[in-house]
């Protein structure tokens, strides 16, 4: 009787809007905050790499960056869950020929009280979530590459319940000159079923995603991408987002998602960064209704690339 209402109690705290619907939505949240500050419309992004095995792994061969290592902290959903996320990630373009990924992220939920069937508080319980991947990529033709992402996550919701599934994502990607697209799917995996017979699926999704770099001048570019998702369950997801860098040194972001009933809700986001000497420093802050979950987060993000 206790381990049902832990479980329960950390369902109610950790899936308020879904009841349920999905298992392990976090693998769903965007911890990179140069992706996020343009709503997460990253599916075509070739600046920062270090990320891809979350993102594209197929993107990394066509990024200029040979080595990309980052680390980020991101206080999600505030207002509701209040989840932290730590993210660390790695990319090694060869050649930009062959790509390698790997990536970790650890989430930590807010403390419930553990009760007994009298409701009486006996202790307290802090769930936790992971997340590791490794991706490669293959570049075949100098305007096509293919990657895929491997990867196993997990949620502890009481002392000794926990259930995890693995996951994969397939992606293909073209570039011709400033213009990009991208084509996969995200989130392949077997259902999930929890201790007491729940059954769950994997939030997966048919994803596609078009941009297009412009240089003005020597010191200005600019950078729009828009990314479209289409979920098992049938929802529907589109997000768009815009960058200006001047002298490769400074960005500045921002990006609207409509998330409609997708683990995601919709948001605006806003975010800035900073490069030098290959250290990049990322912030970015998301915007939603009165009531949106995902109203104030915080992400921030620092690597090195080289």
């Amino acid at each position: 009787m206790k381990k049902i209402l832990y479980i329960a109690g950390a369902l109610m705290l950790l899936f308020p809007a879904l009841a349920g619907a999905q298992a392990l939505p976090f693998t769903a949240a965007e911890t990179d905050a140069a992706s996020l500050g343009t709503a997460g419309a990253n599916l075509t992004q070739t600046g920062s790499i270090a990320n891809a095995s979350f993102s594209n792994a197929a993107a990394i061969p066509f990024s200029d960056a040979k080595m990309d290592v980052a680390a980020g902290y991101t206080m999600w959903q505030p207002s509701a869950v209040g989840s932290n996320m730590i993210n660390v990630g790695a990319a090694y373009n060869m050649n930009q020929k062959f790509g390698v990924a790997v990536g970790f992220l650890y989430g930590m939920n807010p403390a419930y009280d553990i009760t007994d069937a009298g409701g009486v508080v006996k202790g307290q319980f802090k769930p936790s979530d992971i997340h590791v991947n490794a991706g490669l990529a293959y570049r075949f033709l100098p305007f096509l590459s293919v990657g895929a992402s491997f990867g196993y996550a997990s949620s502890t919701l009481a002392d000794g319940v926990s259930y995890g599934a693995f996951n994969a994502d397939v992606f293909a990607m073209a570039k011709f000159g400033g213009l990009k697209a991208s084509a996969g799917v995200k989130s392949l995996g077997s259902g999930v079923k929890s201790s007491s017979g729940a059954s769950f699926a994997l939030p997966m999704a048919a994803v596609a995603g078009v941009g297009y770099t412009a240089e003005f001048g020597e010191k200005n570019s600019v950078d729009v991408n828009v990314d479209a998702e289409y979920y098992i369950d049938g929802a529907v997801a589109v997000a768009g987002g815009a960058s200006y860098t001047f002298a490769k040194l400074a960005t500045v972001r921002a990006g609207y998602r409509y998330g409609g009933s997708t683990v995601l809700p919709s948001f605006a986001s806003v975010g800035a960064g900073v490069n030098l000497f290959g250290v990049h420093i990322d912030v970015a802050y998301l915007i939603g209704g009165k009531d949106s979950p995902m109203a104030n987060t915080l992400c921030l993000s620092a690597g090195w690339a080289f």
